[in-house]
């Protein structure tokens, strides 16, 4: 077995995009732990204590494809958390050295986050295990540990990353989408309403989002122009996606 090292820790926040519920969601980890005084403490984000041996960023990727099956999933490293107080409770340390076989004082945590897209399309999406499932931010209000102020800081992150174009988040679409899909997904990761029609004027602007000759099928409604990413041209692209949410 490895040698773990008892204060440091990665997690990993994972945001996918709902493109049914039109809901940005995040993936928790389900714990064989609850404390009545605590309320939702058994929810906490897929991480681990890192082994000697293991370079950070490895070892979240490790973490995330034991406890998801996810492989290669893009990660980006955000933040680290070293509050003293970060394990809340007494019931929350004697769970760690439990699950971790080691004696815990202080554990400092080293926060990435990553996007994947939540539909049948998605062979990733079949390989995640039974204890994890995707609740909406709104839902993770007091999660286990500090977890619910690193989703607050990851969701900061991924709208800063989103707005300068550091991170792709159309990567949370399906391969074809509506333009109300799209606008739905800005404003879930945004956190705003924006305006339709402002919306699709700039959008039409962007040379990465491409128009195909295809609409929506088995819909109630009026079937909607189906579009594409062009990630090469995202890539290239000079274009400032600030303009979109001014």
């Amino acid at each position: 077995m490895n040698q773990l090292i008892p204060y440091l820790s990665v997690d990993c926040v994972v945001f996918g995009f709902d493109s049914d519920t039109q809901q940005l969601n995040v993936l928790v980890y389900e714990r064989e732990i609850f404390d009545r005084k605590t309320g939702n403490v058994n929810l906490k984000f897929p991480g681990s204590i890192v082994p000697m041996e293991d370079d950070l960023d490895d070892s979240a990727q490790k973490v995330l494809y034991e406890l998801t099956g996810l492989k290669n999933v893009c990660l980006k490293q955000f933040h680290a958390f070293g509050n003293p107080d970060r394990i809340k409770f007494d019931e929350e340390k004697k769970w760690a050295e439990r699950h971790y076989g080691v004696k815990i004082d202080r554990v400092v945590t080293i926060a990435y986050y990553a996007l994947i897209r939540i539909d049948k399309q998605n062979p990733e999406q079949s390989r995640i295990r039974d204890k994890l499932k995707w609740i909406t931010p709104d839902r993770a209000e007091n999660m286990a540990f500090d977890h619910s102020l690193i989703l607050k800081y990851a969701l900061a992150a991924l709208r800063k990353d989103v707005l300068l174009k550091d991170v792709n988040g159309l990567e949370l679409l399906p391969p074809k989408f509506t333009l109300a899909q799209l606008q739905s997904l800005y404003e879930a990761v945004m956190g705003s309403k924006l305006d339709k029609r402002n919306f699709r004027k700039k959008i039409s602007k962007a040379s990465y989002i491409k128009p195909l000759n295809e609409k929506q099928q088995g819909v109630a409604h009026k079937p909607a122009l189906l579009f594409c990413f062009d990630r090469d041209e995202f890539e290239k692209s000079k274009e400032d996606i600030n303009t979109f949410f001014i």
